[in-house]
C-alpha cells in the first residue's frame, strides 16, 4: 500500500470548543464513488514520512484502482479526526497507477 507517490493535498484541520485539534479526512474515495462511511476505510499515519494515507475498503478489492488517499500532516497527529468532503471539494487527486507503472495516461475527450 505504501509507495512514493505525490501528496493529493494537505490535510484540513479544526479545533474544538476544547482546543483539540481534529484531522479532517475526505469523506468519499479517492475515485469518487464510495462513501468511506459506508464501505469503511483504513487511515494510517507516518509521522516518518509525515503523512495519512486514506485507503477505501471497496476499492482496495480493485488492484487496478488508486485506492488510497496520501495527505500531508502540518505538526503532530492530532487528537482525532473526522470524515467530511467539504474542505476537499477544490482537489484533484494526483492519480497513480497502482502496477506500477506511475502516472496513467492523460484521456482526452
Amino acid at each position: 500500500m505504501f509507495d512514493d507517490r505525490p501528496p493529493d493535498a494537505t490535510v484540513r484541520y479544526r479545533h474544538t470548543n476544547a482546543g483539540y485539534r481534529v484531522a479532517i479526512l475526505p469523506a468519499t474515495c479517492k475515485v469518487g464513488v464510495h462513501s468511506l462511511y459506508a464501505v469503511g476505510y483504513l487511515a494510517r499515519v507516518s509521522e516518518a514520512e509525515g503523512v495519512v494515507r486514506i485507503s477505501c475498503h471497496a476499492c482496495n478489492e480493485n488492484v487496478d484502482v488508486d485506492h488510497f488517499w496520501v495527505l500531508t500532516m502540518q505538526g503532530s497527529p492530532p487528537e482525532s479526526a473526522e470524515l467530511d468532503d467539504g474542505p476537499y471539494r477544490d482537489v484533484v487527486p494526483v492519480m497513480v497507477d497502482p502496477r506500477g507503472r506511475g502516472r496513467p495516461p492523460a484521456t482526452t475527450t
